[in-house]
């Protein structure tokens, strides 16, 4: 059974209960973090443990080659073999389907017969997360970002740590393994901050972005075509909010979570709806991947070949894309992005060159390109939650239709809308003071919000879908 919801609640405060119980004893304290990890896992699919096996295996073997042998070649070869092999189990699992059918409609595009059968395949739960992280270590070490191998119990736990097991953040081996080599001491205002970082990510997740999917942006892709083409501009527009608070949500309960057990992950997002370029929007969009995909590939590919810039982004871009998804319709969301980060990245070469300064946005000019900017990403975002391209192209021509269709918007849609644009358009100073106040509560205050917050999150979440980004 899957742990989410009071399971998931109750398994976390077992596990916190246990970490302190054994605060004195470093090794019992990780062992049993990398137990409770896989046990995580396991609650989704006891087969899933072997996943996690396979790549700490794989590739904590390939870091102490690229360490302990002299030969460069050999070196070279460890790192390339544990990336390939990792990259292979993450492509069997999310693409197989996806490749076979794009070859069999070239054969049969020539005239031929179906060359590969579709095969029945369980996706793990966030494999791309997983991979990503893994195959950081050997890269790292070879890179010389990390300067020694860490044990394998340390890895192992690395690999499986389940507060971002599932939806990240993307944590590099040279960020995370350093803190396991530390005796973890962990205060009381540490734990309150971290319990703070999970209720907002409670909040975020199932008073919001789950309301937003249930009472608004839900019913308009179910079926776009009775409904009034201003109900769905409003539910696009809702889908970019509703995907932000999911994953964000995730990370705050994630870094919570990690927070409470004497650990630091990274922040992943930066009020990414404020951004005034589709490339400051990736910058400030699940920085932990877009970082991932600049640090370990879009540089490597630079220096590697010395293709335009542009046609690197629009390869990365393109790699983002299927990260996301096994379908045409992750291309093309990726080909979107990566050819108008490549014109704006052309448009300010052109600039330089003239001598002119980068454009300066302020008052009204800010505010109108940072709603074209989202308006931009909103667009994009339809090929992201469609489930392929035709679906895609029917709800965009709804979009296009009369004004006179339905449009049911419930009060409760209508108080999400509003909380999500508060909570991300408001200056971030308003949010840390909110968080500082929040901190400076007496424990029994603290526990009344805790209790109070815990049980509407039950209430609300009886009915409601998991995380967004599980599927990746």
């Amino acid at each position: 059974m899957e742990l989410t919801g009071f399971a998931y609640l109750v398994f976390f405060l077992l596990v916190l209960a246990a970490h302190h119980y054994l605060r004195a004893h470093g090794g019992w304290q990780k062992a049993m973090l990398t137990a409770a990890s896989y046990y995580f896992y396991a609650t989704i699919d006891w087969r899933f443990m072997g996943l996690l096996a396979a790549f700490t295996v794989i590739n904590y073997s390939a870091g102490e080659v690229v360490l302990r042998v002299r030969s460069l070649a050999l070196r070279r070869a460890a790192v390339a073999a544990a990336v390939v092999a990792s990259l292979a189990m993450l492509g069997y699992f999310k693409y197989l389907n996806f490749f076979a059918a794009m070859l069999n409609s070239m054969a049969q595009w020539m005239g031929q017969d179906a060359l590969l059968p579709l095969v029945s395949v369980l996706l793990p739960v966030g494999i791309s997360f997983m991979t990503f992280q893994a195959i950081s270590y050997p890269i790292d070490l070879y890179a010389g970002r990390l300067q020694k191998t860490c044990s394998f119990g340390d890895f192992a736990l690395f690999i499986a740590f389940f507060p971002r097991l599932l939806a990240g953040p993307i944590v590099p081996a040279a960020y995370f393994l350093p803190q396991l080599e530390q005796p973890v001491r962990v205060s009381e205002d540490q734990r309150f901050e971290g319990l703070a970082l999970v209720l907002r990510g409670v909040v975020k997740k199932v008073l919001l972005a789950d309301t937003l999917g249930s009472h608004l942006v839900d019913p308009a892709f179910a079926n776009p075509g009775v409904y009034s083409s201003a109900f769905l501009w409003l539910a696009m527009f809702g889908y970019s909010l509703q995907a932000y608070l999911d994953l964000s949500g995730y990370t705050d309960m994630a870094l919570g979570a990690a927070r409470m057990l004497g650990y630091r992950l990274p922040s992943n997002f930066n009020r990414p709806y404020l951004a005034t370029s589709v490339a400051n929007f990736w910058q400030r969009w699940h920085i932990s991947m877009s970082s991932f995909f600049r640090n370990y590939l879009y540089t490597p590919l630079s220096a590697a070949w010395s293709a335009p810039a542009w046609l690197n982004l629009l390869i990365v871009f393109v790699a983002i894309g299927l990260w996301h998804g096994a379908g045409w319709n992750f291309v093309v969301y990726g080909l979107l992005h990566g050819s108008l980060v490549a014109l704006e990245h052309l448009r300010s070469e052109a600039r330089t060159a003239r001598g002119l300064p980068a454009p300066v946005y302020r008052g009204l000019r800010l505010a109108l390109q940072v709603a074209l900017i989202f308006s931009i990403v909103s667009l994009t975002r339809i090929l992201f939650r469609s489930e392929s391209l035709a679906v895609a192209g029917s709800y965009l021509a709804a979009m296009a239709g009369p004004l006179d269709g339905r449009f049911p918007l419930s009060l409760s849609a209508l108080l999400a809308l509003a909380a999500a644009a508060l909570l991300h358009f408001t200056p971030m100073r308003w949010r840390e003071l909110l968080m500082a106040a929040v901190n400076r509560q007496p424990a029994w205050a603290f526990g009344a919000n805790f209790a109070a917050i815990t049980y509407l999150s039950i209430v609300f979440t009886r009915g409601n879908g998991g995380f967004i980004y599980f599927q990746f």
